[in-house]
């Protein structure tokens, strides 16, 4: 059942437009906005978002990285939970110009200060036609 979870859920990932970002605020409640991921190095293990270094994601995640994603497939009635950690991430991240793959929605945000923040997946947890099933990322040694 291993591969068949790996690779719904790398298919999900890589052709999902949306996805539900929660994180933690100074508080301990949990704070939910809904980013579109960057089209390059989509993976079970890391995905990139392009937002606002102002947004209260950022701010959150100063204090606690820990975050949770979600995306949902209407198509198929599949969902997608991830939990793993967020960070700010510099260009050096990337072989290629990161600005130069923004989607064209992206590229209408013009934000001011952008960032790009990277998820790195910890666990995964998807849901197909009823069936559950849960899978441990083991950190690469």
């Amino acid at each position: 059942m291993q591969h068949t979870t790996r690779q719904a859920a790398l298919h999900m990932i890589q052709t999902i437009a949306v996805f539900t970002v929660a994180t933690i605020d100074e508080t301990g409640f949990p704070t939910t906005v809904v980013l579109s991921p960057l089209p390059l190095d989509r993976s079970l293990e890391q995905l990139f978002f392009y937002t606002s270094r102002q947004t209260t994601t950022v701010k959150n995640i100063q204090h606690n990285n820990r975050a949770t994603l979600s995306c949902y497939n209407l198509a198929n009635f599949s969902s997608l939970m991830m939990k793993g950690h967020l960070t700010l991430v510099g260009h050096e991240a990337f072989t290629t110009n990161w600005r130069n793959e923004l989607t064209p929605f992206q590229k209408q945000l013009a934000y001011h200060d952008p960032v790009i923040l990277k998820f790195q997946t910890n666990s995964i947890k998807i849901r197909q036609m009823m069936a559950m099933d849960h899978l441990e990322l083991l950190p690469k040694l």
